[in-house]
């Protein structure tokens, strides 16, 4: 995958993730709900979600990690995918 004319490694089950957020822009996805669209795709309990989008957000998607702009995590509630990118 390339974002912003670089590359951008993710595995799998990090690009599925964000697909399923994609396709929900504008909306929190909760932990539980985000397991339940890739159920199937290898995930357990003990490497969900939350572990993988803060490994993909680190390494690839994020300017600045620690002011993430696509993929915002909503304390308690989950995440969500920006609908506009500044």
């Amino acid at each position: 995958m390339r974002l912003d004319g670089k590359a951008c490694e993710l595995t799998g089950y990090q690009f599925d993730l964000l697909v399923a957020l994609a396709r929900n822009a504008g909306r929190v996805m909760s932990r539980e709900t985000l397991m339940d669209l890739l159920k199937g795709e290898g995930s357990s309990r003990s490497i969900g979600p939350l572990t993988c989008m803060s490994r993909a957000s680190v390494r690839c998607i994020e300017d600045n990690p620690k002011k993430p702009r696509r993929v915002i995590t909503v304390r308690t509630a989950g995440y969500v995918f920006a609908k506009a990118q500044d």
